[in-house]
């Protein structure tokens, strides 16, 4: 594993032709502006893509591999689906952080390698979510309170038993420490699964750390592109599939009595078709809701010392919008 002070962009893609080169730009910002001490590589996964984004980024590393220690492109004919893809994606890493995103999120204009140093000692580093909507990035405030809710209900209990309960994190902005996420058993537990790769991911990572430490940054990272091609759209079924299998895990090795039923409610309200009736029956909810409730001045107080910057941080999606487009017309 290489020092600390080497970085690898890990990026997921799927038929992401449309978006792929604003991702690019943005990780060339980063670079130009606040990496020129720092050793990146970059690993572009493609799950099979049918619109050539692979094509797109090899032409995009024809004129900006300079920025980059090593650059992999992995491709190939077979859809093996988000866990199969990252797993091999994975396997390419030989630096000791790494963010992972898909190919149709956008980074912000914040030094993440900056950010980053907040991970020695740690395992997990997390910034705040923003999502991008057509090409405008819309508020995120409910998600950023129940982020901080979550931060701070479960701050004194053992990071599985946030991931057991009802809890917020988001995906997009997680950074990790490579050392903790290529252990054996959390790629072996990651590939079970299809879709869906994050929670599966942090659940192995708690079990296997006595205590897996976390820091949360009060800075956006990346923009999470929603779309109707989105993942957990487009393959709902089998990202339904994947919930109910990690459940189902959860559940046969929860030892707790209370807690296995807490887990199992879970399950049975994820699988009622009535949206009312998951809510109402959802014990997991209510606790989660008392936690708000014994916690809301605190968590107020968090909230309100937060400033997203959401005119500076469209005008940079802008501007990376602009590059993508002008690299676009000049050269495919």
């Amino acid at each position: 594993m290489n020092s600390f002070n080497s970085f690898t962009f890990v990026v997921l893609t799927y038929n992401h032709a449309r978006f792929i080169l604003e991702h690019l730009e943005s990780i060339k910002y980063l670079i130009e502006n606040y990496g020129s001490d720092i050793d990146v590589d970059i690993i572009i996964a493609d799950d099979a893509s049918q619109d050539g984004t692979a094509k797109i980024c090899k032409l995009w590393f024809e004129k900006n591999s300079h920025l980059f220690r090593k650059v992999s492109v992995l491709s190939g004919s077979l859809n093996r689906g988000t866990c199969k893809n990252l797993t091999n994606a994975l396997a390419e890493l030989n630096t000791y952080y790494c963010k992972i995103t898909a190919g149709d999120d956008v980074y912000s204009y914040e030094n993440l390698f900056l950010e980053i140093n907040q991970l020695e000692g740690n395992h997990l580093l997390s910034g705040l979510p923003l999502n991008l909507v057509n090409q405008t990035l819309e508020s995120t405030r409910f998600e950023i309170f129940n982020l901080y809710a979550t931060n701070i209900i479960y701050k004194n209990t053992h990071y599985l038993k946030r991931l057991k309960r009802i809890n917020f994190f988001n995906s997009p902005s997680i950074v990790y420490a490579v050392p903790d996420l290529l252990r054996k058993n959390v790629t072996a537990f990651v590939v079970k699964y299809y879709v869906t790769e994050d929670y599966p991911l942090q659940i192995k990572m708690a079990e296997l750390l006595d205590s897996l430490r976390f820091v949360q940054v009060d800075k956006i990272f990346v923009y999470y592109r929603r779309t109707e091609s989105s993942t957990y759209i487009i393959k709902n079924n089998a990202f339904n599939q994947d919930k109910i299998n990690i459940f189902n895990y959860l559940i046969k090795s929860e030892k707790v009595l209370l807690d296995k039923l807490l887990l199992q409610n879970r399950l049975f309200c994820f699988k009622l078709k009535n949206k009312y009736l998951k809510r109402i029956l959802n014990l997991n909810i209510y606790l989660y809701g008392f936690g708000v409730l014994t916690n809301i001045f605190t968590i107020l107080y968090k909230l309100k010392g937060i400033d997203i910057q959401f005119n500076r941080h469209q005008s940079h999606y802008d501007l990376i919008l602009l590059k993508a487009n002008l690299f676009y017309s000049t050269n495919i």
